[in-house]
């Protein structure tokens, strides 16, 4: 029985002696990361930060890697290497010749060793201005059917829309003649003159929103 705990003593203690070390006096620890990227969401051209901390003795070295590739901060005039250890970008850069975007993760070294964080996704979010269609005025006999055409501009994450009547945006929410069509045109069911008024169409994600051109709706009485 005295053997069996020697032995698992000795299992114990193998894995905490590989982490110090002792040189010239001073007692090494292997790096470890105590604060972690996370995954987020930027608009172009707007600040961001990737966290990274490490602990260790020495003081660890701090590289950031992306896709797979080390990251020279001193290499864009946009990014900085934080003193502890962080990834500052003073704008997110997004376009055909460059792009912030991507899989980044940290690694942390020392005399002792290394460590790697876990991955962080940075995702660029992006509403471009132009509308793909916009929506025109028309003029509609009572009880027929409208359909005020709207293609809202290309975003990512895919933007949302929504229309608004006179000003007001319009509440869909149970409403059977009204509805939302092919990704972002108004239809409108047995149209009434109530339903004559001012309409735009908006777009909307994390960047900001859009809003189209207004279009006018006429709606003739049959006397």
């Amino acid at each position: 029985m005295r053997m069996t705990l020697h032995h698992h003593s000795a299992m114990v203690l193998v894995p905490l002696l590989a982490l110090l070390l002792s040189v010239s006096g001073e007692e090494l620890v292997v790096p470890w990361i105590s604060e972690h990227p996370t995954d987020c969401l930027v608009p172009r051209h707007e600040p961001a930060t990737l966290n990274c901390k490490a602990e260790g003795t020495p003081p660890p070295t701090i590289t950031w890697y992306k896709d797979g590739e080390p990251l020279s901060a001193s290499g864009a005039s946009h990014r900085v290497l934080l003193p502890a250890g962080s990834l500052f970008f003073l704008r997110v850069i997004h376009g055909r010749k460059e792009s912030d975007q991507g899989v980044y993760w940290c690694e942390a070294h020392n005399q002792a060793g290394s460590a790697r964080s876990r991955n962080a996704t940075l995702d660029v979010a992006v509403l471009r201005d132009e509308f793909r269609i916009q929506p025109s005025s028309q003029r509609v006999a009572q009880g027929e059917v409208v359909v005020l055409q709207c293609s809202p501009p290309r975003g990512h994450p895919e933007p949302s829309v929504i229309w608004k009547k006179n000003g007001q945006v319009i509440d869909l929410e149970g409403n059977q003649r009204l509805q939302i069509v092919d990704g972002g045109s108004l239809a409108i069911q047995d149209a009434r003159q109530g339903d004559e008024g001012r309409y735009q169409c908006v777009a909307r994600n994390t960047v900001g929103t859009r809003e189209s051109q207004v279009a006018q709706l006429k709606v003739h009485v049959k006397p």
